[in-house]
């Protein structure tokens, strides 16, 4: 999740501007798909090796087919395989909410089959008509307890700009539609969670301005705000959440709010160009509904499953910041993807502009 600036960035423009020509890149290879097997293309790692276990493997020990998750997701992809002619490599491939929007344009997904996907528990607003947005995560403030108690950590993000309270640095995301760096900027200027869009890049660059460039350390890489905020680089950092869970794992001791704070997730979208439509359908389904594997699943990543019906399940510790709680409803803001899908490259332009003339 939260991938870096230049890849997805680089990726979305690319098959935005048609390169349809482009030569495939070596993703890796997709298991046979003789029989009923489905080929999923996601972001691989850890994530891939839970979503096998607690989804995969059970599915197809229930109806037989097989399920792949390999790695390599991206809109180019989708774009490529779909314009070869030939039958879909991957059925399903993950793609962030601005690919999603530019996908649905060049017709390279297909709505999602409702009367297939029980969708009787997952929250409107996550639900679209060509895909539902799955491993939901935050975007969070977030303080290394050695030096701020939770007690005394800031609770808005105007508190997270006041460098009085809290003398030092912030770690700040240079990624701007990845990791809400503007959003939360207007926040901090006191613009309502459910009126930040359309998002006012000038009063958010001005809020930027008042933070003070000297007062940020902008970073590219999603591990960078986490090792900054240890080594004591920073005060404060604007990370992912799933990033600060795996340093206290490994024996850091940040604490971060869930309040506030961005959701985003990506979408399975099913390939205009997959001969296993069907099956690809009935495998979403079963993700979003498969109460023990949902429970597993969020409970080892604290990503949401958009299934609130599965929330009382899972530990409460968990539960609490997982997107989809409702406690949490009027607390955080969505990513529009639409308006990023639509004002992506003008906004990051912008954004370069202005921190080349500081």
């Amino acid at each position: 999740m939260g991938a870096k600036i230049d890849r997805r960035a680089l990726l979305q423009r690319a098959a935005l501007a048609g390169l349809a020509g482009a030569a495939l890149p070596s993703f890796a290879q997709p298991a046979s798909a003789q029989g009923k097997t489905l080929n999923i293309a996601g972001y691989g790692g850890a994530l891939n090796n839970y979503l096998t276990d607690d989804f995969a493997k059970p599915f197809e020990k229930k109806t037989g087919i097989k399920v792949n998750f390999g790695s390599g997701a991206s809109l180019a992809l989708a774009k490529l395989q779909t314009v070869s002619g030939g039958a879909a490599q991957w059925d399903l491939i993950n793609l962030t909410g601005a690919e999603y929007v530019a996908a649905i344009k060049e017709k390279l997904i297909v709505p999602y089959d409702y009367s297939v996907i029980d969708t009787t528990h997952v929250p409107p607003e996550y639900k679209q008509e060509y895909g539902i947005k799955f491993s939901l995560y935050l975007f969070v403030m977030c303080w290394d307890r050695k030096r701020i108690p939770d007690d005394q950590a800031p609770k808005t993000w105007a508190q997270f700009w006041d460098t009085k309270r809290y003398a030092g640095k912030r770690s700040m995301d240079a990624n701007v539609s990845d990791g809400s760096t503007l959003e939360l900027a207007l926040l901090a200027d006191g613009v309502p969670v459910d009126k930040l869009f359309p998002l006012d890049v000038e009063r958010a660059l001005k809020s930027l301005d008042k933070l003070g460039r000297e007062n940020i350390i902008w970073y590219n890489t999603n591990q960078e705000p986490i090792q900054q905020l240890t080594s004591g680089a920073v005060t404060l950092a604007a990370a992912f959440d799933g990033r600060v869970l795996l340093a206290n794992k490994a024996g850091a001791n940040l604490g971060f709010t869930p309040d506030y704070a961005g959701v985003s997730g990506n979408y399975y979208c099913v390939s205009s160009a997959s001969a296993n439509k069907k099956e690809a359908f009935e495998f979403l389904n079963f993700m979003l509904n498969n109460v023990s594997g949902g429970v597993a699943y969020m409970t080892a990543t604290a990503y949401a499953i958009p299934n609130t019906a599965e929330l009382s399940a899972v530990p409460k510790n968990i539960a609490d910041i997982l997107p989809t709680n409702p406690a949490l409803r009027n607390k955080v803001f969505i990513k529009n993807d639409a308006w990023w899908a639509a004002n992506l490259d003008k906004t990051f332009q912008r954004f370069k502009e202005w921190q080349l003339a500081g």
